[in-house]
């Protein structure tokens, strides 16, 4: 039997090649002589970086810039040839930050052209940016402002992202995202209207219409500006299984383990295990995931996922729970378990 893991990364607890790794040695510690394959993988948001830094061809490249508040920055990104990709969370990301009020009032996607000036002169002409895990909610008018004297003709500009969102709306960037990045309810309804105002004068003077482009409202509305731009929004997601070739490496397993944080029914929404468990089923091979968290209610993931487990072996605190240490060591036990289990019935 041959296992893949491709399973996301658990923010703020560990990388997505630390829980594959970890889920595999526990296999091996029962069936040393399974085949096993890991793939790191990610949706557009967290992680990205790391994900792709795993690629042959990949060179780590950093730049000057500032964060989100301002304050000056050293950011990475990637080249893969002449495609660069750029993780907007390692520029003006929330985990930058202490969320509240001020720190919302300020938060601007300006510091986010320094980095694709930086790939452009660097030979990219594509750029790719991952829009999750951000702390911005300033409808992407900071990364517009930065880029207004840059050519970008022969440069492809892509935006990955793990949401449809609108631009504005009940549905949009501030009504949606700015709550939990510190914003009052008053605050919300200024970004509101503000995002709400920027559109109409688009849709007027240039013919765009905003809200009828999905994933305009992802991180804070740099999905909007992006497409202002001349850029494109895609899933984040099929981007990276592309890249990593993760479609053929399911077809050549027999038994798939991905995951998540927490796996609820907005997990089918562009999330890792979605997409994991699409593929496999799509070439008929059972699909477990394993994870921090999970809910009663995983909607429309119960008709693409064989199971779904939560790694946590008892009450605990999430403070505790989220311990890279204890984590590593549920996943790899939880893992073997599983395993364990599937063998059993395999004999």
């Amino acid at each position: 039997m041959k296992i893949l893991a491709a399973i996301d990364s658990f923010k703020g607890s560990a990388t997505s090649e630390q829980l594959n790794t970890a889920a595999l040695s526990g296999v091996l510690t029962v069936f040393p002589d399974l085949q096993v394959q890991s793939i790191p993988i990610a949706d557009g948001g967290e992680g990205v970086l790391d994900v792709l830094a795993h690629q042959e061809n990949a060179i780590r490249k950093t730049t000057q810039t500032t964060d989100l508040l301002g304050r000056q920055l050293e950011a990475p990104y990637l080249l893969l040839g002449d495609t660069a990709i750029i993780e907007s969370a390692k520029i003006i990301g929330i985990d930058l930050i202490t969320v509240g009020p001020e720190s919302i009032s300020r938060a601007t996607t300006f510091g986010l052209g320094a980095v694709v000036q930086s790939a452009i002169q660097a030979g990219a002409r594509t750029i790719i940016v991952s829009l999750g895990g951000t702390g911005t909610s300033d409808g992407g008018q900071g990364f517009l402002k930065s880029l207004e004297a840059t050519d970008l003709s022969g440069v492809t500009l892509i935006g990955a992202s793990d949401v449809t969102n609108p631009y504005y709306g009940e549905n949009g960037a501030a009504t949606i995202f700015a709550a939990q990045k510190g914003a009052t309810t008053g605050q919300i309804t200024q970004f509101n209207a503000r995002d709400a105002r920027f559109a109409q004068e688009i849709l007027k003077n240039r013919g765009i219409d905003l809200q009828k482009i999905p994933g305009a409202g992802a991180a804070g509305g740099l999905g909007g500006a992006i497409v202002l731009l001349g850029g494109q929004l895609i899933s984040g997601l099929e981007l990276i299984a592309d890249l990593v070739h993760l479609e053929q490496a399911i077809s050549e397993s027999d038994l798939v383990l991905t995951g998540e944080g927490h796996l609820d029914h907005q997990s089918c929404q562009g999330k890792v295990v979605s997409g994991v468990a699409k593929l496999a089923k799509k070439h008929g091979k059972p699909c477990i995931a394993l994870v921090g968290s999970r809910s009663d209610d995983l909607g429309m993931l119960e008709n693409d996922l064989t199971a779904a487990f939560s790694i946590q072996t008892g009450p605990i605190s999430l403070d505790d729970a989220i311990m890279t240490q204890t984590t590593l060591k549920n996943m790899a036990n939880t893992a073997k378990n599983v395993v364990r289990l599937i063998e059993s019935f395999r004999r």
